[in-house]
């Protein structure tokens, strides 16, 4: 999937915030906790005023008892029980604040009242008594519920204290694992861009300077891999423009020298035709009137031994007239076999062929194709190079060429064999690679398969090679018939 910066910002954004998000839901779950805290605390703070408030008026109205009690001289003392009514009243108000908190005081107020109740029946010291040991008792059982509370809020500091360090802790740790993971996230992310972004001008200016190797490795999905992949497509342009280049300016230089060889061939032709004529003449006559010694008796060559090099000099002449002579640059119907045969002809008086049996086997029944002949001119002339080179220093075999024409219902297939060399799978892989040869730099650039190869197929025609080790190759070119001979 395609991921451009803009978007990879917006996600890098996106995961940022989502772990701000977190973070903040984090410390609002811690907050909610503090919060619990502070409620409690507050509560127990309450309870603690409303025991200390209710524990403060029993106390003080047991010492009020007490000192009444003791100093009291009469049962009936009415100012006393006068006293002692409104003290009750005070510990049962403070008590009926602590019902709220502690429901199980409710008893002692029903106990009190209880008291009370039975002091009014019978007002005596023994009720005094009675309601003395019951405030006493209340007195302790509120003791004992502010030791615990007082317990329990210790408890809930020392929690608070424990979970604001904990949450301190891990909010630096964890802001310290955000900072470095996001950190070196963009580290690797920025260093990685700028390295593509250094490679990519590094390679565009070696483009320039000429390279033209492996491709940049495409290893992004964003502006920059779009970029990698426009500067692999300019490379790419390059090399083919370059390949069209050195194509034409190989074809320029065929066409040139061809024209060079047929300009002296018609001068050359031009200059021995008259002597050829005469001295086929004088032969003509020499042999008309028998005024010559048979071959063997005087050493003088017989007038038909002269007659049958005159006619060799011109066929040569005319070869090289016909192979040189200039051609449309269009396709065009050509006659194939005669294509051939005069190309073979030409080639044959090239040193490299001495010695080598160059075989035709035309078909005679093909009908006319539709291609350039110039192209084909050079496409065959190559392969005979090619197959004359793979002949050189064969042993145990006579070095043979042999070129074949033959038709089918909708081509016409040229083949060129010879039984060379040949080549290994790895060499017939990278056959027809420019630039690539076997051959010493002074026999070959690696343009002569690559030429042919662009030739052929840009003609609409295709090319096969196949090649065993030791046994030679075979080149086939496969020209389609035009539509009116298909299926002829």
């Amino acid at each position: 999937m395609k991921l451009t910066l803009r978007a990879k910002g917006i996600v890098a954004f996106m995961a940022l915030a989502t772990y701000v998000g977190l973070l903040a839901f984090m410390l609002s779950q811690e907050r909610a906790t503090f919060l619990r805290f502070a409620v409690e605390l507050d509560q127990i703070y309450s309870q603690e005023t409303a025991l200390a408030k209710a524990g403060h008026a029993v106390s003080h109205s047991m010492l009020k008892w007490q000192e009444r009690f003791l100093f009291s001289s009469s049962d009936l003392d009415p100012v006393f029980w006068e006293q002692v009514e409104l003290d009750v009243e005070l510990a049962q108000a403070g008590l009926l604040v602590l019902v709220g908190f502690y429901p199980e005081f409710a008893k002692d107020i029903d106990r009190m009242n209880q008291d009370v109740a039975r002091w009014r029946v019978t007002p005596s010291r023994s009720s005094m008594i009675w309601l003395r040991e019951h405030a006493r008792e209340l007195n302790e059982h509120l003791d004992q519920r502010m030791r615990q509370l007082r317990a329990r809020k210790n408890l809930l500091w020392d929690s608070y204290r424990s979970e604001y360090a904990a949450m301190s802790a891990n909010v630096v740790i964890m802001g310290a694992i955000g900072a470095t993971v996001f950190g070196a996230v963009m580290t690797l992310f920025l260093t990685r861009l700028a390295r593509d972004v250094q490679q990519l001008a590094s390679r565009a200016l070696d483009i320039v300077s000429g390279y033209r190797g492996p491709p940049v490795t495409v290893t992004r999905h964003d502006e920059v891999g779009d970029l990698m992949e426009a500067v692999n497509r300019m490379q790419s342009k390059l090399r083919d423009r370059e390949q069209q280049l050195d194509i034409a300016q190989e074809q320029r230089f065929h066409k040139e020298k061809m024209a060079a060889i047929g300009s002296l061939a018609a001068g050359v032709a031009h200059e021995i035709n008259n002597p050829i004529a005469a001295i086929a003449g004088i032969a003509q006559s020499m042999k008309d009137a028998g005024r010559y010694a048979p071959d063997g008796e005087t050493g003088i060559a017989a007038p038909d031994l002269i007659l049958e090099q005159t006619k060799r000099i011109a066929i040569i002449s005319r070869h090289i007239a016909e192979v040189t002579a200039p051609h449309s640059p269009d396709r065009e119907l050509l006659d194939l076999n005669a294509l051939v045969r005069n190309t073979c002809s030409f080639i044959s008086y090239d040193n490299r062929f001495r010695g080598i049996d160059l075989v035709l086997e035309l078909d005679s029944q093909i009908r006319a194709v539709n291609a350039i002949a110039d192209h084909l001119t050079q496409v065959l002339m190559n392969l005979l190079i090619n197959a004359a080179d793979a002949l050189e220093n064969i042993s145990g075999r006579t070095p043979t060429i042999c070129v074949t024409t033959q038709a089918s219902q909708s081509e016409v297939v040229m083949t060129v064999h010879d039984n060379g060399r040949g080549m290994d799978s790895d060499v017939l892989a990278r056959a027809f690679e420019k630039s690539y040869t076997t051959k010493p730099p002074d026999k070959g650039r690696g343009l002569g398969l690559f030429l042919c190869k662009s030739l052929i197929e840009g003609g609409g025609n295709r090319i096969e090679l196949e090649s065993t080790p030791g046994m030679g190759t075979t080149a086939r070119i496969h020209l389609p018939l035009p539509a009116r001979h298909a299926g002829a």
